[in-house]
């Protein structure tokens, strides 16, 4: 069995998408997925599976729309993705986790709509891509700036979901003790 992190792309956000965590859990359980855990409210789930994780991500999806009516974007990433994105983190020095955003891509972008993308000032705000992960750093934080999740969706033309260094960091802890 493996243990995988599964996002879910825009659940719970300003009365949209609602889905209730606990509900998902037992919805997982029932079928077949083991040690799920999930963790805030925003979409993110640890559990293990005998598939691999595009099996899972489809599965998953197919879960939440028969039991919620709902089509929502699955990531599925396992531990070592996981903490690859996290080791690859280029934005180190001198920041605020929570302002440190990872935004996994379901696709690498175009090179022309990133070239396009890197040209704009964004004054602070910078970011970067490496492989499927987009990073993004607001010093003066979310509210203060255009950069979020469905900015570089129109701009990259890819579905992504987002989570911040904190998050990332205790994604990580749960996937590492879940078969504890």
């Amino acid at each position: 069995m493996k243990t995988y992190v599964v996002l879910l792309r825009g659940v719970n956000v300003s009365g949209k998408n609602i889905i209730k965590m606990a509900v998902l859990k037992t919805v997982l359980i029932d079928n077949g997925f083991k040690n799920v855990t999930t963790y805030i409210q925003s979409g993110n789930i640890i559990l293990s599976s005998d598939f691999e994780k595009d099996a899972v991500a489809t599965k998953v999806q197919q879960l939440i729309y028969d039991h919620f009516q709902l089509q929502i974007a699955v990531f599925c990433l396992d531990l070592q993705e996981m903490e690859t994105a996290l080791k690859n983190n280029p934005f180190t020095e001198n920041i605020e986790p929570n302002k440190l955003f990872f935004t996994f891509l379901k696709e690498e972008p175009a090179v022309d709509l990133l070239a396009d993308l890197e040209k704009i000032d964004f004054a602070t705000d910078q970011f970067k891509v490496i492989d499927k992960v987009l990073y993004f750093y607001l010093p003066k934080g979310m509210a203060n700036s255009k950069l979020n999740n469905n900015f570089f969706e129109k701009k990259l033309k890819v579905t992504a979901t987002g989570r911040n260094l904190n998050t990332i960091h205790k994604l990580i802890d749960l996937a590492k003790n879940n078969n504890n």
